[in-house]
């Protein structure tokens, strides 16, 4: 493919590109305003104290459950990479 070839398709890619930009941002405007109606007009649901703090009690009590088990897999994961380094140590030393 010859400059002027190569210069027409660039040129046809840009056109393509800019049509596709102006598509691409009325999506997005109308999303967006989909996005803004989308609560409004609608009513919450109507939950007791005594459920509200249910759940919130519960939603605590399952981080923290999550922060221990966390806690108990970098605990594994510490202990198997320090055998690991101690076990070549050990074989760096009796090997060299």
């Amino acid at each position: 493919m010859g400059t002027l070839g190569c210069i027409n398709d660039m040129m046809r890619r840009d056109k393509e590109n800019r049509e596709l930009r102006k598509l691409n941002r009325e999506r997005i405007k109308e999303h967006h305003k989909y996005l803004m109606g989308k609560g409004k007009n609608v009513d919450l649901p109507k939950m007791s104290i005594e459920k509200l703090e249910e759940i919130h009690k519960k939603t605590l009590e399952k981080e923290e459950l999550d922060k221990a088990s966390i806690f108990k897999a970098k605990l594994v994961i510490l202990t198997s990479t320090l055998f690991l380094f101690l076990l070549c140590w050990i074989l760096y030393q009796c090997f060299f």
